[in-house]
């Protein structure tokens, strides 16, 4: 069974994302302070990301993923990931740059210049996450 490692800071949707490929629209995932793995989805908690000390676990979690999203939302000011983090991984990477209803084209550059400076080369897709027709589209990267 492939799963796939949702890997971003506080607000970039990995919940969103894991709730919709999990099709638990009747009893959604909670939030919670540990991995947690599901059926399809394997979700790193946004503490994981903040603290240098738990990249390693990051990491790890490959052994377990067939490919990861790296999610990064247009509202985030700060950088997110370590540089050349990506880098590190065996298994594909996908960028995804998350955003609810609209965004500024200043915002969706930086959002996407966080990617590439942890060493993703493209990025895969901006993704709306107010919207199940464009949330599909994850479906189609793995």
């Amino acid at each position: 069974m492939k799963k796939l490692l949702l890997v971003g800071p506080k607000g970039s949707g990995k919940l969103t994302i894991a709730n919709f490929l999990e099709d638990n629209r009747d009893l959604p995932l909670k939030k919670v302070a540990s991995i947690v793995y599901h059926q399809k989805t394997i979700i790193v908690p946004d503490s994981y990301l903040e603290s240098p000390w738990m990249h390693k676990h990051i990491i790890a979690l490959q052994q377990s993923a067939t490919c990861a999203l790296f999610l990064q939302p247009i509202t985030a000011t700060r950088r997110s990931y370590p540089p050349n983090f990506s880098k590190v991984f065996r298994i594909p990477i996908y960028g995804v740059v998350t955003y609810y209803q609209a965004y500024k084209t200043d915002a969706l550059l930086q959002a996407q210049n966080q990617l590439k400076d942890c060493g993703i080369k493209k990025i895969d897709l901006i993704l709306d996450l107010s919207s199940d027709d464009e949330k599909k589209k994850i479906k189609q990267l793995f």
